[in-house]
């Protein structure tokens, strides 16, 4: 009965002229979400950033490469006891790492895992812009299932007021009980355009979020959507379980504290010697004899460093410290995440248990003003009863509309946590 009654308020609240509903139907919640999740600035800069990523791997990659580079040289410069001579030459040199003792190895093993770093930093973009858009879709339905409440109000005063009007031509009814019943209708009114104001600013956020403006669907959609994403999750365990498994920035931090070991076993090795095959073609010039000559020459070239002010001990310090700062944060963050889990989904259970009972008071309380409505209607009863009847009816609508809300708030929450958004 109850369901019933807020189905018609919501007919009658979308002739009153609510905005929100498009032409063509709804955008479902879900493809709503991932289109955001495709769409949203913030994706596109996490993209750029794997793709920065990617060419800093190719350098990387590039150390185990040959280098091959073009030169030119010339100058004057002492041959003998008594002579010098002009040197000009110019050429190729052709150079292959040999043996680095890991450096190469561990360049690009960094590079690999902050491109996975980015690549993980870009699924909590997705998963953010997801989010954003359905908290805005959420609030969206929430205005609206108020609204078809207060709706249902407005339409009751609105009979009232005709009626009272009739009456009051006949002498039976006062000019205090006309007032009141109007004050009721006004505050009605005003409360509607109140929540018309929320509904529309998160109809401005979908539509910045889709690039176009959004139709939302009946919040029984949405709620079918969202209990089939959490379908699995049924005791604490499977969501804590699933929280820890699958949260993006958890993925994140390990992929950045295997690139930071690396990058602290390059540095450590960066006393360690550097061989290189080097192979030089070039000509010549020899001003003595006036002519241009050919040259080849090939030999190892062994870099060694032996003198930095401290510089390499520094860098490797560093790296230690960056290291240990990221190994605790990845602690505090699976501490954190294992915390949220938790309340999330012990809200859950509470907010499910809470609509039951909500249920049960709105409906008793649409019983007893049904009977008091009865009662007026015979002279029974007085008009402050059936408006304090009335109200405490609508109290308790309310009420269950934001139990139901932040029961998807916190599914929704849940979903993010879990990486179960689209």
């Amino acid at each position: 009965m109850m369901r019933n009654g807020l189905s018609v308020a919501m007919l009658a609240l979308l002739s009153f002229g609510t905005a929100g509903a498009s032409a063509q139907g709804c955008d479902p919640l879900v493809e709503s979400m991932q289109i955001a999740a495709e769409t949203a600035p913030e994706v596109s800069v996490a993209q750029a950033r794997v793709q920065r990523a990617e060419a800093d791997l190719a350098e990387a990659r590039s150390l185990r490469r040959p280098q091959l580079s073009t030169f030119g040289r010339s100058g004057v410069g002492d041959t003998g006891l008594t002579t010098n001579q002009n040197d000009n030459q110019v050429g190729l040199r052709l150079s292959q790492r040999v043996f680095d003792f890991g450096d190469a190895r561990l360049a690009i093993d960094s590079a690999e895992y902050q491109r996975e770093r980015l690549a993980f930093d870009q699924a909590s973009a997705e998963a953010q812009a997801a989010y954003a858009l359905g908290s805005a879709y959420l609030a969206a339905q929430e205005a609206r299932g108020r609204m078809a409440v207060i709706a249902e109000r407005r339409d009751y005063y609105a009979r009232q007021l005709e009626s009272v009007d009739a009456l009051l031509v006949r002498g039976g009814a006062t000019r205090a009980e006309r007032a009141q019943i109007a004050a009721q209708l006004a505050e009605a009114d005003a409360v509607m355009l109140e929540l018309r104001s929320q509904e529309e600013r998160a109809g401005a956020r979908l539509e910045a979020y889709l690039g176009r403006p959004a139709g939302v669907c009946e919040d029984v959609q949405t709620a079918a959507e969202l209990a089939d994403r959490l379908a699995d999750l049924q005791t604490a365990d499977q969501a804590l379980d699933a929280v820890m498994a699958a949260n993006p920035r958890m993925d994140a931090t390990r992929s950045n504290i295997r690139s930071l070991e690396a990058q602290r076993q390059r540095q450590r090795r960066s006393r360690l010697p550097v061989v290189d095959v080097v192979g030089i073609s070039s000509y010549t010039y020899d001003d003595a004899r006036e002519d241009w000559d050919y040259r080849d020459r090939i030999g190892v070239d062994v870099s060694v460093p032996i003198l930095t002010g401290n510089a390499l001990g520094a860098r490797s310090d560093r790296a230690d410290a960056v290291l240990e700062e990221q190994e605790y944060a990845l602690r505090q963050l699976q501490r954190d995440l294992r915390e949220q889990g938790g309340v999330v989904f012990r809200r859950l259970l509470s907010l499910r248990a809470q609509q039951v009972q909500r249920e049960a008071v709105a409906a008793s309380q649409r019983e007893y003003f049904e009977a008091i409505a009865g009662e007026f209607e015979f002279g029974l009863g007085t008009l402050p009863d059936l408006v304090e009847a009335r109200l405490d009816y609508e109290r308790a609508m309310l009420d269950l509309v934001a139990v139901e809300f932040e029961l998807k708030r916190q599914q929704l929450d849940l979903m993010l946590l879990t990486s179960r958004l689209p």
